[in-house]
Order: C-alpha cells, then sequence, then structure tokens
C-alpha cells in the first residue's frame, strides 16, 4: 500500500509514502529470513481463510462498478480432481483476482454438470444410488477446491441434478415445445451396446465407436426426442462475426454448422388421396424454385420405410432396390400448396446427412433427368432475361422477382407460415437429446391416447427423478420400472396418460448453467431477466478444446432460443472464448504389444528410458494424462510436496494458456519456480532489513556505474512497482503476493517511504491514519504539518495527505 502526501498551491510539495499492508503470516510477527518448504506451509495456512474472507466481501459489494463475468466450464463431480481442472481454474480464478484489482465487480461462479452415464454406471458397479454417489463425490471435490485456494462465488453454486436446477431445465424444454421446436420421431440412432444408450453424431468416432465406452456402435430404430437446431443454423453462423475473440474456434463452429445455403419445407403426406398424420421435412438449395417441384425423394434407408409409419406397406410395395422407386404416396407442399409424387431414390445418401430432398427439375439438370427418366411433369418456374438473369414465373405472388429477390423473400414467408424456410446446410442435424438411462433430466412430457403429447404445466414442475428398485444398465429405459411414477392424469383432458420415461442429454443441462449464475436462488423462473442482462455476456470463458463444437454451439443456440423469448437482451452468451491446453505425461509403451507401463517398471538411469525387466527399448510419447496409461499426476501430491503458491505459478508460467503443458518427470520446471519464489522472498527480507535498520542509505557511497543504473530505476519505480507487484499478486496466487503487500496504482508523485499496517485495518481511514502519522516515518514527515486532508483510496494501497506548512 503506498502513503501519499500531497499538496496544492498555496500547500506544500507533495510527499508520497508507501503504505505496507502487514504481510507477516503468524501471529508472532517473526519474519523468516529463509522461504522453506515449512515457511511455506505458514504462509498459506496464514492467509487462505483471510483472502477467502475478503474475496466475499468484494463480491457481497454491490456497488455500481463495472462488471467482469469470468467463467470456467463446470466439472462432472468424478470424486477427484485432476491437474487439468487445476490449470483451468487457477487460470480463471487468477482472471478473477486481476480484474477485482482493477477495481471490477467480479463474478467467478462455480457448479457440478451432475447428471449423465459415469454416475449410473459407478452406481450400477458399487450397488450404489447414482445420488448418493454423485452428492459425496461433490462435497469431495470442493474439499479439493477449497485446498487449492480458489476464490469462487460458492453462494451461486449450482448443481444440475438438484429439483431446484433441474425444474427450469424442464421450463425452458417446455418453452422449446411450445414453439415447436421440440419434437419427438422415429429415428435410426446410434446405439451403444455397452452403455445401452442412444449417442449423437458427434458421440462416434471415425471408426465408428462409442466416444465413452469404446464399443462398436450399432444402427437402431427408436422414438427420439429432438431439439430443431436447424432452425437456428443461419443466425448462429452469421453471429460468429461478432466474435472477434473466439480465436481458433469460430471456424470449428463455422464449420460444424456448414453452409447454410438452402432449408427445409414441410409436406403433409399422403396415401391413396388420404392424409397419413406423418409430416415430412425435405430439403432443397433452391427454395425460390419451389413451386417447380417435380418429386420429394427419400433414401431407401428412411425411417418411413422401417418405422411404424403408415407409410411402410406403401413404400415397401413401390422400392426397387439400386432403382429410382415411384411411389402411390405423395407429399402436399404446406408452403406452395402443390402435390407431388414421393420417390425412392436408387442412392445410399444424399449430400450431408440429408435423407430426404425435393427434385425441381429447372434448378438441377439431375433433378430433371430423373423426373423425365419417371415420366414426371412439373411447373416451369423460371425465365430467362435477354441480360441473362432470371426472374420467377407461375409462383403465385413471387412472380416477377428476380431468384435473388425470391430466395430471401420465399423462405420469409414460409417461416411466417410455418412451413419451413430456415436457411440450414447440408450436413447439420437437429440436436437428438433422448437418453434410455436413469440419472438425467426426466422430459417434462405426458402421452396421452386422445391429446397426444401435452407438456407438463409449469406450477407442477419439476418432474422428480423418482427412486427406482434397481439399475441394470440393460434394456429399456429405467424409469418404466417406476410404475407409480409412470402412471399419471393428462393435464390437458385429465384422462389417463403415461410420463415421458426418456431422460435428457447432460448438453441440455449444460446449455444454459452460465444463465441461473446470475440468479442461483430464483425460484420463480430461471433467472430474473435484470440480472442476467447485468451480467451477461460472459467477458471470459475457459474450457477445453474437446467442447468448442458440440457444447458451444447447444449454448450459443440456447442463448438465442432466449433471446427471441424475451429472456435477455444479449444473443451471445460468451464475448471471449479462451481454450486452455491440455496437461500431458509421458507415456511408456511396450512396441511388441502396446501396454502401457507404470513409471516403477521404467529404468530411467540411462540415456534413454528402458522396461526395468527386460532391457528393452520403450514408445516414449506425450498424452494426455490418464490412469489407464499411467501418466497421470495427483493434484495432492503435487500441493503436498511444493505447495499451491508454487503449483499455481507453474502452471501459468510453464506455456500460455492456449497451448498444451508436458510434464516432464526428468526435466520438471517446478524446482526453477522455487528458486525464483526464494529470491523474491530473499529480495524482499533485504528490502525489510534495510529499511529497519538504524543507517540512511547513503548515495554518495555508490560508484558512477551504480549511481546511473539508481537513477534509471527511480525514474522508472511507479512502473516498475505497479507491474511487478500486479504480476505477483494476481498471476500466482496471493498468499505469497499478500506477505509483500506491495501492489500499487501508476503514482505521479513523490515516493518517500512505506508503513506497515495490519491488513484487517487497511480500509479503515481513521485507523490507518493514526498509524501512520504515530509510525517514525510519519513523525519525521508529518509531526510539523497541519494536515488539511487525509483519503484513503478504497482500492489501491494508497494514502493522501493535503498538508499546510
Amino acid at each position: 500500500m503506498l502513503l501519499a502526501v500531497c499538496s496544492r498551491r498555496p500547500l506544500l510539495d507533495a510527499h508520497l509514502i508507501r503504505l505496507s499492508v502487514r504481510g507477516l503470516f503468524s501471529e508472532s510477527g517473526v519474519w523468516e529470513r529463509d522461504y522453506k518448504a515449512e515457511t511455506r506451509r505458514q504462509v498459506e495456512q496464514w492467509w487462505h481463510g483471510r483472502i477467502q474472507e475478503q474475496w466475499q466481501r468484494d463480491a457481497a459489494d454491490q456497488s455500481s462498478r463495472k462488471k467482469f463475468y469470468v467463467l470456467s466450464m463446470f466439472p462432472y463431480p468424478s470424486g477427484r480432481l485432476h491437474m487439468g481442472h487445476v490449470r483451468v481454474y487457477t487460470i480463471s480464478d487468477t482472471i478473477g483476482h486481476f480484474q477485482r484489482m482493477r477495481g471490477h465487480q467480479v463474478l467467478n461462479p462455480m457448479g457440478w454438470d451432475a447428471f449423465g452415464l459415469p454416475a449410473e454406471n459407478a452406481a450400477i458397479e458399487r450397488g450404489l444410488d447414482p445420488e448418493d454417489w454423485t452428492k459425496s463425490n461433490i462435497e469431495s471435490m470442493r474439499k479439493q477446491l477449497d485446498s487449492l485456494g480458489l476464490c469462487f462465488n460458492w453462494d451461486r453454486e449450482v448443481t444440475t441434478c438438484l429439483p431446484d436446477y433441474y425444474k427450469w431445465t424442464q421450463y425452458l424444454f417446455n418453452k422449446l415445445f411450445e414453439a415447436g421446436l421440440a419434437y419427438q420421431k422415429e429415428a435410426l440412432v446410434n446405439w451403444d451396446p455397452v452403455d445401452q444408450t442412444v449417442l449423437a453424431d458427434e458421440q462416434v468416432d471415425e471408426s465408428g465407436r462409442s466416444w465413452r465406452s469404446g464399443a462398436p456402435v450399432e444402427q437402431k430404430l427408436l422414438k427420439q426426442w429432438f431439439i430443431k437446431t436447424t432452425n437456428y443454423a443461419k443466425p448462429l453462423l452469421d453471429a460468429l462475426a461478432d466474435l472477434p475473440e473466439w480465436y481458433g474456434v469460430k471456424s470449428m463452429q463455422a464449420n460444424w454448422i456448414g453452409d447454410c445455403s438452402g432449408c427445409f419445407f414441410n409436406h403433409i403426406m399422403k396415401v391413396d388421396g388420404r392424409d397419413s398424420g406423418e409430416v415430412l421435412a425435405a430439403y432443397t438449395c433452391s427454395p425460390e424454385a419451389v413451386f417447380g417441384a417435380a418429386y420429394v425423394s427419400v433414401l431407401p434407408s428412411h425411417r418411413l420405410l422401417h418405422g411404424s409409419s403408415a407409410l411402410k406397406t406403401a413404400l415397401l410395395r413401390a422400392l426397387r432396390h439400386g432403382r429410382d422407386s415411384l411411389t402411390d404416396v405423395t407429399a402436399l407442399n404446406v408452403f406452395t400448396g402443390r402435390e407431388v409424387p414421393v420417390v425412392i431414390s436408387s442412392k445410399n445418401e444424399f449430400d450431408g446427412h440429408l435423407d430426404t430432398v425435393i427434385g425441381i427439375p429447372e434448378s438441377s439438370e439431375e433433378d430433371a433427368e430423373l423426373a423425365q427418366s419417371l415420366g414426371l411433369s412439373w411447373i416451369s418456374v423460371l425465365k430467362t432475361e435477354e441480360d441473362g438473369t432470371q426472374t420467377l414465373i407461375n409462383s403465385d405472388e413471387f412472380t416477377g422477382q428476380s431468384r435473388a429477390e425470391a430466395f430471401n423473400s420465399v423462405t420469409q414467408k414460409a417461416r411466417e407460415r410455418n412451413a419451413g424456410g430456415y436457411l440450414t446446410s447440408t450436413k447439420l442435424r437437429d440436436w437428438l437429446i433422448s437418453r434410455q438411462r436413469y440419472w438425467g433430466t426426466p422430459i417434462p412430457i405426458v402421452h396421452c391416447g386422445a391429446c397426444g403429447p401435452v407438456p407438463v404445466p409449469v406450477e407442477e414442475l419439476p418432474v422428480m427423478l423418482p427412486k427406482v428398485p434397481s439399475l441394470s444398465g440393460k434394456g429399456a429405459s429405467p424409469l418404466k420400472t417406476a410404475r407409480d411414477w409412470l402412471r399419471c392424469q393428462c393435464p390437458r383432458c385429465k384422462g389417463p396418460a403415461e410420463r415421458e420415461t426418456d431422460t435428457m442429454d447432460t448438453f441440455v443441462d449444460s446449455s444454459w448453467y452460465y444463465f441461473r449464475y446470475t440468479d442461483p436462488q430464483n425460484t420463480l423462473r430461471p433467472f430474473e431477466r435484470s440480472r442476467a442482462d447485468h451480467w451477461m455476456p460472459v467477458d471470459v470463458y475457459i474450457g477445453g478444446k474437446e467442447h468448442a463444437v458440440m457444447h458451444l454451439y447447444y449454448a450459443r443456440f440456447l442463448s438465442h432460443f432466449c433471446r427471441d423469448q424475451g429472456m435477455v437482451s444479449h444473443r451471445e452468451p460468451f464475448r471471449k472464448l479462451l481454450v486452455q491446453g491440455l496437461i500431458k505425461g509421458q507415456t511408456f509403451r511396450v512396441p511388441e504389444t502396446g501396454q502401457y507401463l507404470k513409471k516403477e517398471d521404467i529404468d530411467f538411469s540411462g540415456p534413454e528410458p528402458i522396461q526395468r525387466d527386460t532391457g528393452g527399448r520403450l514408445q516414449v510419447t506425450w498424452e494426455k494424462m490418464s490412469k489407464s496409461k499411467h501418466n497421470g499426476l495427483d493434484p495432492q501430491e503435487v500441493l503436498q510436496q511444493y505447495g499451491l503458491d508454487t503449483m499455481r505459478l507453474y502452471l501459468l508460467y510453464a506455456a500460455p494458456p492456449e497451448q498444451d503443458i508436458l510434464w516432464d518427470v526428468k526435466t520438471d520446471a517446478i524446482p526453477g519456480v522455487l528458486r525464483w519464489q526464494a529470491r523474491l522472498w530473499g529480495l524482499v527480507t533485504k528490502l525489510r532489513a534495510a529499511r529497519e535498520g538504524p543507517e540512511t542509505p547513503n548515495p554518495s557511497v555508490l560508484n558512477k556505474r551504480e549511481r546511473s543504473e539508481a537513477r534509471k530505476i527511480w525514474e522508472n519505480k511507479n512502473y516498475a512497482i505497479t507491474q511487478y507487484f500486479t504480476i505477483l499478486s494476481s498471476f500466482t496466487h496471493p498468499h505469497l503476493a499478500s506477505v509483500f503487500s506491495l501492489f500499487c496504482p501508476q503514482i505521479n508523485n513523490k515516493v518517500c517511504g512505506s508503513v506497515s499496517v495490519p491488513r484487517e485495518v487497511a480500509q479503515d481511514a481513521q485507523k490507518v491514519q493514526e498509524l501512520v502519522l504515530n509510525s517514525p516515518l510519519g513523525v519525521r514527515l508529518l509531526s510539523e504539518r497541519v494536515i488539511k486532508k487525509a483519503i484513503l483510496s478504497p482500492r489501491t494501497a494508497l494514502i493522501n495527505f493535503l498538508v499546510d506548512e
């Protein structure tokens, strides 16, 4: 802290005194000269609770300071932290401290992504209740996070498996349902035969295996719940232009979404002239020419040929494998009002992930050839002008428009009529959220024989997750066994009904948690708009690259949807994205078998590591830390050996946040960090000795070169002190920095000393003034002067005295 004695005419020249908050870490106040392991432990123990208390006081300050929302992706409560956790939360904690020192009102919350397969599988293996298992893990991980000295806003903690959270997940699902964006249909889905659940396409790796169990994925036809994220594809793609600080991830998001150059149109399906009850969305890259459609084509693998559809018999009757097959089924375009036949394609796939397309002969030679081969007719809708441009004909109200004009007006009018028209790509599919497992958010839908699917009214939410007799992880959804819970009354007609037994994908839970942090105790709605608007968007969002596509896409979609529902002002939830790298450990494999070896089975004494038993050479690589690869590192062991400040400083020093850290077992850089801390401790020890000694430093004993260097240091003193200790205080951890307490703002006045005061009174202007005036420095500089005013800075270690002669 700095003490400034400032004057204005006719006052005396200004004096500036550094006011050092008392930084001793023990009740005795004895300064340890050497920075030993025990000293590190005492420093961290002394400051740990005090720093937490100060953070809580700052968090409770509701003054009109500029906000800063720093958010790290919340963890799945596995029960044990790994070094990746420590790195990401060290980064967020560092940013939080830095922004608080800049005078911002900081929100740095923490919570738990607590639903999901791992807890259910672990509970099955151990014969436990997944709720008990999860809550126990949360308690354990909270203690581990606390041991790291992380300053989270724990009063805003959220846990996705608790009813007070998933009530509002269900509420948002119902909002999607009411908006026509949540729907159920039969679909060929990716089935994990080990975990016995559905996988989204992105959860299947390039070799066709499950991202969790590693089992070969099977195709299975099931009735599933989807969210129509494709309706938001173009807005989500365009909005990437408003995110300049999404370094590297914007392109991944854009590639995931694809080129939004076409749209779907809804069709009512008929057979023998009768409405079948099926509505089919078909895609075209030429929506402006949709009035000239000749047919709708489906793949042989389409659900209508394999499920329980009323069209199945008619379609299979017409199917000729390997040939384009004209059927008796017709499709009535809801937008144009025109009816065309359905053709089963000879192809096994269309562009991207499409399984249904509209054939428009005038916009595609291939479509024209197919229509001609089947003897189909169509209406001409394009007229070529003398200048080579094309305008629409025979297209109702759009006749006379250019193709470019019609592209926009047709799709806009289709959206207004709820007939399709949302621009999307051929590669993007709607979000499959159904999971046939227990430990997830129940889907708040009741199935009624008379009314169909009916959302549970908001006053009856949450639909509680019931207890079930046992979990096996096999077969149908475990919720089917909860008979009393399953049978219910239809909210609409009051007749007998059954609850939906699928649960939601956990990506739904994490698609909106950043909103809940802004208003976590709200019992009336997911969040108050004014509170969300105050904190949103998140200023810095920190997490792993593995979530750069799916989670971010779903979170952005939900945020756009909430904006359209009038729930928030901002569309984009995250202003800046910081994708931190992995912490990788060395792995040692036997080349012949691929077996990963433990470190105790390796001989490191030579120039190259070899297998201890056989002397054989090993394949050495760097891989993400994993128990199965024997290259993991327990944060608690590092903490015990080196201390908290050292571990945090190393994680920030070893590599830029976006790059991987290679944790080398032989050339570990942590000892270097320890030496730097010891040098810093020694520097302050010498400073204290010089300041408290009987003699005043005498510049005359310096030689010419030393005086020149001293002058440079003195001229740049404010910058050096400010930058050095600001970096120390925010970019390590405040334990060691709190001992020194020399952070300060830029200063233009003359520095003339420092005074130690207890930290607990550092914000009490009267007590600080008394301590300064009674100190030897204060007596010498201020005892014979008239003090007009003393001003204690509320945010920096500075006190200003205005004095007369």
